[in-house]
This record gives C-alpha cells, sequence and structure tokens, in this order.
C-alpha cells in the first residue's frame, strides 16, 4: 500500500486498518511519525525511540487519530519547502538579478530585501520597480 492509501485508511476507514499488513506498518512508520509531528509532536517523540516495535506504533496511532478525527485533516497535506518558494516567488514577480543590483548600488545585505518583501511587500516592490526603471534608463 502506498502512504496516502494508509493514511485514508487511519483517518477515513478504521475497518480497513485489518488489511494494512505488518510489513506496510514497518516500512511507513518512519514517514507517518515524520507528518505527524506536525500536529503531535510530544507523541512523535515518545514513539521515535530506536528499539520500539513500529507495527505496535503504527495500531497506536491509527486507535489514536481514528478516535480523534473522522476525516483527513488539513494539515496531513502541508506544502514542502519548493512548494512554498515557488508560490512566494511567483507572488512576488520580481527577478533575483534585480535584487541582487539593488543590493550592491543601495549596500544592502540580500537578507534585508527579503524580510522587507515579507513584511512591507507592496512598498518594497515599488522601490524595486523604480530602481528597475533607473537601471533601464
Amino acid at each position: 500500500m502506498e502512504f496516502f492509501d494508509i493514511i485514508k485508511i487511519i483517518f477515513e476507514n478504521p475497518d480497513g486498518w485489518k488489511d494494512v499488513t505488518s510489513l506496510d506498518k514497518k516500512k511507513i512508520f518512519f514517514a507517518i511519525n515524520r507528518r505527524f509531528s506536525i500536529n503531535y509532536p510530544m507523541q512523535v517523540n515518545v514513539l521515535q525511540h530506536l528499539k520500539i516495535n513500529p507495527v505496535d506504533a503504527m495500531d497506536y496511532w491509527q486507535h489514536f487519530l481514528s478516535n480523534k478525527h473522522n476525516k483527513t485533516p488539513y494539515w496531513m497535506y502541508a506544502k514542502g519547502v519548493k512548494k512554498t518558494q515557488e508560490t512566494k516567488e511567483k507572488k512576488i514577480n520580481i527577478s533575483q538579478e534585480l535584487i541582487d543590483q539593488y543590493c550592491r548600488i543601495y549596500e544592502v545585505d540580500k537578507k534585508s530585501i527579503e524580510d522587507a518583501l515579507v513584511f512591507f511587500p507592496d512598498e518594497t516592490i515599488k522601490e524595486l520597480k523604480m530602481c528597475e526603471k533607473m537601471l533601464k534608463n
């Protein structure tokens, strides 16, 4: 079984847990623990011991989470770093070359510009576009 098939069984189909083999539970234990650490860090910390039986730990997760949730929660589908970065770059629509040039001209570190884009996006984008116009002329 695949990762998301088992996730769906854990949250939405408790009766289907009987069909998940011990081998599947062992294979997916690390990935499940890692994903569940988003919302249940204390439980994961207890279950990450090297000598713990992964099959029993998976049974615990299934029992614990099937009682708390009746459908797959939103935090299970968290975006990865790469996807978040791509979304951020699309939203800003400012090239890295322009940011590098701006940093050289005004002697500002790149981290300051990145922070300004997060906290003051409109003003920073406006200033960067003005700099781009000056560089073109």
